[in-house]
Order: structure tokens, then sequence, then C-alpha cells
């Protein structure tokens, strides 16, 4: 498995080309691109950001952003808000194509949508999303989050059952320990429509630790993806605090390349 890892890791200190420079000199070649604001949505900044990660060997395959800040509002009841939103969606998309990224690592509704949205009316949006993402060669991939809707095992089944069209998924290991969950019981619901996983590790007293520095089973995860057919990458993912230097993220995806490679 090829390990790579996200530009989040650097959220607030660092602007998103420069991290994606500073981690191409230490040898990450695969990258999750984390756009921290709306003005990294742009063509411009996609071209611009394009050229800095061709120049230091690297490679985007998934793009990520400040979801809570737009994505619940594709669901809004009031319908010129949607309109809005699934603009800049598209914006969005638009910025990762142009980067050639595939997979878009989607958190959606934080809670249940405006009395006036049904279900169906959420699956219908999704729908949507999922074929904008294919027009520009990507797929929409949601991923299970804590404190998001996407929490809820039943919640992402009844998705999983009513989206038409490639809904594609992204496992995040740290996001099922807070919810309480073991990654296994995601991969159930997920099967061969995982797209995307997010490394990070545990232990008794830290729900996010960098791999390699907590207690989590990294060996049976590697066999339950491949079980599923999951050829992608490994996305390193935490948080400032999680780290004190570079050189730490490099000694965690050695760690994980001994044992997922």
């Amino acid at each position: 498995m090829d390990i790579g890892i996200s530009t989040a890791i650097f959220y607030p200190e660092m602007v998103t080309e420069d991290a994606v420079a500073l981690l191409g000199q230490h040898g990450f070649e695969t990258l999750e691109v984390f756009a921290n604001s709306f003005q990294e949505f742009t063509k411009d900044y996609g071209a611009r950001l394009k050229e800095v990660a061709h120049d230091h060997n690297t490679k985007v395959r998934s793009i990520h952003t400040v979801s809570s800040a737009f994505e619940p509002y594709l669901f809004d009841g009031y319908e010129r808000r949607r309109e809005d939103f699934f603009k800049i969606y598209k914006d969005f998309l638009d910025f990762g194509h142009i980067l050639g990224a595939k997979v878009y690592t989607f958190h959606g509704l934080i809670k249940k949508p405006h009395p006036s949205m049904s279900f169906q009316d959420v699956v219908y949006i999704y729908e949507k999303m999922v074929y904008e993402a294919g027009l520009r060669d990507m797929v929409l991939a949601q991923e299970n989050v804590s404190w998001c809707l996407s929490g809820n095992l039943q919640y992402l089944q009844r998705l999983k059952e009513a989206v038409k069209g490639p809904l594609k998924y992204t496992l995040d290991v740290k996001q099922a320990v807070k919810a309480g969950k073991s990654p296994k019981d995601y991969l159930a619901i997920y099967g061969e429509d995982l797209m995307n996983l997010h490394l990070n590790d545990h232990d008794d007293l830290s729900t996010c630790l960098l791999p390699g520095q907590g207690h989590f089973d990294f060996k049976t995860l590697k066999r339950q993806v491949e079980d599923l057919g999951y050829e992608g990458p490994g996305i390193i993912e935490v948080y400032r605090e999680n780290y004190d230097t570079v050189e730490d993220l490099k000694k965690s995806k050695e760690v994980l390349e001994r044992i997922l490679s």
C-alpha cells in the first residue's frame, strides 16, 4: 500500500502550497490536499498548486476542505441557498480536477436537515453530487465523522442502500474510535466502495496519534481492506498537536510502509 499524507496536518500554521512543497521535499509522493479557505477553491489557485505539486514530485489523489463551512448548506431548506452552495461544490470539483484528484472526501450533514428536507431529498442531492463528480473523473467519498450524521452506522447504511450511482466512502480510523465504533463496523457497510483511507493511531488516553505511537492493529486493517479489494493509498491524517517536526511524519510513514507495503 502506498503511504501518503494530508496537507491538513499543518493547519493553521502553513498555507496549502507551502505544505505541498514541504511534503514533497521530504519524500511524500501521494497527497490529500486540504483546501483551508474559499480563496483556494479557484481554477487559478488550482493551476498554481498543480505546478507546485509537479515541481516537488507529488501527486494529488484526493481533496478535502472546510466541510462544516459549506457542505451542510448543500442540504439547506432554502432552495436558493442550496443552489448557491452547489455552485461552490462544483467550483471545488473543478479545483480538484485541475489537480488530477480522483476522490473528494466529504463530511456532509452535521445534523438532521430542516424538516422540509426529506431523506429522499437528501438522496437526490447526493445523486446530483455524484453525477457532477463523475463528469470530472472523480468520485464523491463519504467519510465517517463522529460529530456528523455520517458517524452513525444506520445513517450510512441508509445512504448506501438509497443513493444510486457510484457513491464511494472514506474510512477514518480516529473518527471511528471517537464514535465508539470499530473501523470494521464501517468497512462492513462500505464494502467494495471503499475509496480512501485516513490512517492514524490511538491509545487509552488519546483518540488521535501518529501511526506507530499507539496500539492500533494496522496489520488487521490491512487484511480487512485487502479483502474488500482496496488498492488505494493510506493517507496519514492527524492534527498539528500530534507531532513536533516533519521528521516525526517521515518516521510514521516508514512504520506504516513496513506494516502495510
